[in-house]
C-alpha cells in the first residue's frame, strides 16, 4: 500500500530520483576515468599498457582519448543535471545520458561500471511514467 501510495504523489514534473542517481554516478565514473587516464599519461606512461596495433604508447593519442573521455563525461553530467532540474524533458535527457554513456567505452567507459551505470540511469529515465489518475 506504502508503495502505490508513492507512485500516486509522483507527478510529471518530479525526476525520477533512481535514474538521476544512476546517471551521476556514471557521469562521475566516467570524468574519474578519463582524468586517470590523462594524468597517467603525463607522469606515468611505462604503466600504460600499449595500444592494439602498435609498438609504443604514443602520448598524443592517450591525451586525445582522455579529452573525449573527460567531454562525454561532462555531458552525461549535464545530462543528469537537466534531467533533474528539468523533469518533463526526461525521454530527451535520457537519450543524451545513454547516448554519451556508449562512447565512453572507448576510453575505459568509467571502469566498465561508469558505462553500465549510464546505460541503466538513461533505461529508467526513459522507463519512468506519471501516475495514471484513478477516476
Amino acid at each position: 500500500m506504502a508503495r502505490s501510495s508513492y507512485f500516486l504523489r509522483m507527478n510529471q514534473n518530479e525526476p525520477p530520483r533512481k535514474a538521476v542517481l544512476f546517471s551521476l554516478a556514471a557521469g562521475v565514473l566516467i570524468v574519474a576515468n578519463a582524468a586517470l587516464l590523462g594524468a597517467a599519461t603525463a607522469w606515468f606512461p611505462s604503466v600504460l599498457p600499449t595500444l592494439p596495433g602498435s609498438s609504443a604508447n604514443d602520448p598524443a593519442i592517450l591525451y586525445r582519448l582522455a579529452a573525449i573521455g573527460l567531454a562525454v563525461g561532462i555531458l552525461v553530467l549535464l545530462g543528469t543535471v537537466l534531467l533533474r532540474s528539468r523533469p518533463e524533458h526526461k525521454k530527451t535527457w535520457a537519450v543524451m545520458i545513454i547516448g554519451f554513456s556508449i562512447p565512453s567505452f572507448i576510453t575505459g567507459g568509467g571502469f566498465i561500471i561508469g558505462l553500465i551505470f549510464g546505460i541503466i540511469g538513461g533505461a529508467l529515465a526513459l522507463r519512468s511514467k506519471p501516475p495514471t489518475a484513478n477516476v
